[in-house]
This record gives structure tokens, C-alpha cells and sequence, in this order.
């Protein structure tokens, strides 16, 4: 059975060392031995491959500890949820050494599990009626919705587009690269005016 001490921090600027001692004080005090402890740095919204490469180890009767549920995410309840429910089903339990909290397959566990589940969706619920007011506002105000007229979502990824055209890749290849289709590529080439043409000249596009 082994336990993982997941420590993170935001920036280099910060240390972990509060939150080892914590870990290995909770350990001990609780007859867990010493954790194997991981550190990472990255922010809270990043993606975390330490913390992904500890959840892809956790079996039956692992622990995962953290000083503070909020190491693990700042994605919000879903982002927690999520974790706790992996770690839940792979039969380890996640603790919380701060408030001593356990999440595992007893029946508090499940019910710490439940209430995350409950509250991501409540959030979930908040966020979208919340997104459909705003929507509405600006709609009883006269404002048109989307993107403006005229605007693409290519327009922010000219200098990459202009960096695949100097190389001569193949206008369904930049296509597929930028995300969208041929005839919505070429449509914004052709909006471009003279530079568009030129881009299309070099690119054989007619």
C-alpha cells in the first residue's frame, strides 16, 4: 500500500516545504509511514503530469495525500471531483491533511464524493444561466451577438498561417492545422484583399 505526498506550488519563487512537513507530520500521526513525496510547479489551471502519473499508479489501498484540497485544482468543484472520483474507483483514498478530511469508499467518503458531484453540478448550472443572462442582456440591448462581422478566429492565427505559407505547405494541410475547413480557409484568404490574393498566387489557390 503506498502513499504519495503531493506537494505544488505556482511559481519557482515558492517552496513546498510547509507543505512536506505537513504531509509527514500527518503520516505519522496516523501510522502511515513516510510518503513518497512529489513536488511540482506549475499553476493551479496547468496541466499537473506529476499528479496525472501519480493517479495513474493509485490501486487498492493507496493513499494520495495533500496539504489542501485546492493543490490539486484550481479548475473549480468539477476539476475536484473529477480526481476524487478516479481516485475513489482505483480503490486508494484521497486525505486532505489540513482539515484531516478522507475521501475513500466508506460511507463518509462516498458522501464527500456526492456532495463534490452535487456542488460541480451546481456550478455547471450557475455558470450557464448566468451566460444566458448576460446573452439576453445584450440581446434586449440591440447588441449583435457572435463574432463581429467581418472577424474570424483566423485573423488571430495570421502570423502562424503565414509562417505554413513561407514553408509551401498544402492549403487543405494548413487548413486542418488551423482548425477549420478548406472552404473556410479560402474564404478568409479571399477576404484578405491584395495579400490574399498573393497568398493564393503562391499557394496555386484560384
Amino acid at each position: 500500500m503506498a502513499v504519495y505526498g503531493y506537494c505544488r506550488v505556482s511559481t519557482d519563487k515558492q517552496d513546498t516545504e510547509r507543505q512536506v512537513a505537513e504531509l509527514l507530520e500527518y503520516c505519522k500521526a496516523n501510522g502511515l509511514g513516510d510518503p513518497m513525496i512529489i513536488r511540482e510547479t506549475v499553476s493551479g489551471a496547468g496541466e499537473k503530469p506529476e499528479l496525472e502519473r501519480i493517479l495513474g499508479k493509485i490501486g487498492p489501498g493507496d493513499t494520495l495525500a495533500v496539504w489542501e484540497l485546492s493543490r490539486l485544482t484550481r479548475g473549480g468543484v468539477a476539476a475536484l471531483f473529477n480526481i476524487a472520483d478516479r481516485v475513489r474507483k482505483a480503490g486508494g483514498r484521497l486525505v486532505e491533511t489540513k482539515s484531516g478530511t478522507v475521501i475513500d469508499e466508506t460511507v463518509a467518503g462516498e458522501a464527500y464524493v456526492f456532495a463534490l458531484g452535487l456542488a460541480a453540478r451546481i456550478e455547471r448550472e450557475m455558470i450557464a444561466a448566468r451566460t444566458k443572462s448576460a446573452l439576453k442582456a445584450r440581446k434586449e440591448a440591440g447588441m449583435k451577438l457572435g463574432r463581429p462581422e467581418g472577424k474570424s478566429k483566423l485573423d488571430e492565427r495570421r502570423e502562424e498561417i503565414a509562417r505554413y505559407q513561407k514553408l509551401g505547405i498544402n492549403k487543405s494541410v494548413i487548413a486542418k492545422l488551423v482548425g477549420c475547413s478548406r472552404s473556410a480557409y479560402l474564404r478568409w484568404l479571399k477576404r484578405q484583399g491584395g495579400a490574399g490574393e498573393e497568398i493564393r498566387k503562391r499557394q496555386g489557390v484560384k
